[in-house]
């Protein structure tokens, strides 16, 4: 379904110079090599990410060991 999206506004740029085409080839690239790099993301990283706010920066006996888990 987006191939074919993608298909017919390449087949309709024909006015569009090579700049405009390269634009939006890099940002679909970009884009979509975000997305695959946050479907990659382990879930170990996304939940010490995410904790990193509340953390006071203090390490407890639990912090330690859930540090060496990760």
């Amino acid at each position: 379904m987006i191939f074919n999206i993608v298909r017919s506004i390449l087949r309709e740029a024909e006015n569009i110079n090579g700049y405009g085409l390269f634009s939006f080839i890099l940002f679909f690239g970009f884009f979509i090599g975000v997305l695959i790099w946050a479907f990659l993301l382990k879930k170990n990283y996304l939940t010490k990410m995410s904790d990193l706010p509340l953390d006071s920066g203090e390490k407890t006996s639990t912090d330690k060991t859930q540090s060496e888990k990760l």
